[in-house]
């Protein structure tokens, strides 16, 4: 991974904790989705594409969550909490 993919990633992240603790990112079609709470999980569009997801993956910035509401359940990526030492 090349500089500018490790930035993206990075800029990827920090807008997910931007956005709040209870958000997470995943793929549609291509392009990465913000959820956040409402009165239902809200899906908006962000400025980044699958392989900047990816990246933050394989950087060990975030991690798989899976959120059940009602019926539905998402899968989405959290920002990686550290591990108290």
């Amino acid at each position: 991974m090349d500089d500018l993919h490790k930035k993206r990633a990075l800029e990827l992240v920090r807008e997910l904790e931007r956005a709040g603790m209870n958000c997470g990112l995943s793929a549609v079609q291509g392009t990465v989705v913000l959820r956040c709470p409402g009165s239902v999980y809200t899906g908006t569009p962000m400025m980044f594409d699958e392989t900047d997801l990816d990246n933050a993956i394989a950087l060990g910035l975030l991690e798989k969550r899976r959120l059940t509401t009602g019926s539905y359940e998402w899968e989405m990526y959290a920002v990686k909490k550290e591990k108290a030492r």
